[in-house]
């Protein structure tokens, strides 16, 4: 997920600034949009169709469950976590809104690739052969099977479907 934008909902003024502010600290944040309630953060999502958004349980009185939902069903493409800073929350009631949940105590693995290990996976997800890839970014082949070998592992799959798919689920790859 490189130069991504963010949305964060959150109704708490600091602690959305907060957020906003540990974001941007990130490589892989270009902009941090900021809402404090569900009908700001479903028109700034409209406006600049963010990769990311955080969203608070409970928004200016209002579930943050409806803004997953609404996310889901309109911008499937977004990936949505629900930040649950009250109270617990079901993780199949999370689930069932389309937000991402993560098992207690797991929080998700930062996978860091290279500009051209970014490149090739960008071409793997694209369904290209290692010749093709090596053609496209003149390349050798031998260099693109290790740059496939070394994206394989930093992600953990064992092949180059499992690869693509899991580039996809992080957001690597647009």
């Amino acid at each position: 997920m490189s130069n991504a934008a963010v949305l964060v909902a959150e109704e708490h003024e600091l602690v959305l600034a907060g957020l906003c502010a540990v974001l941007l600290s990130q490589p892989w944040v270009a902009l941090c949009l900021a809402a404090d309630s569900q009908e700001a953060a479903w028109q700034v999502a409209r406006r600049h169709h963010p990769q990311l958004v955080l969203v608070s349980t409970s928004l200016g009185g209002r579930s943050g469950l409806d803004l997953c939902r609404d996310l889901r069903d309109r911008m499937p493409h977004v990936k949505v976590v629900l930040l649950s800073g009250e109270g617990r929350m079901s993780a199949a009631l999370a689930l069932a809104h389309g937000a991402r949940v993560f098992p207690k105590g797991e929080r998700p693995a930062a996978v860091r690739l290279s500009k051209r290990e970014l490149d090739v996976l960008q071409h793997l997800v694209l369904g290209l052969s290692n010749p093709e890839v090596a053609a496209v970014l003149n390349l050798s082949r031998h260099t693109v099977k290790q740059h496939t070998a070394a994206v394989c592992r930093k992600l953990g799959v064992r092949n180059r479907a499992q690869a693509a798919s899991r580039a996809q689920e992080l957001g690597l790859v647009g």
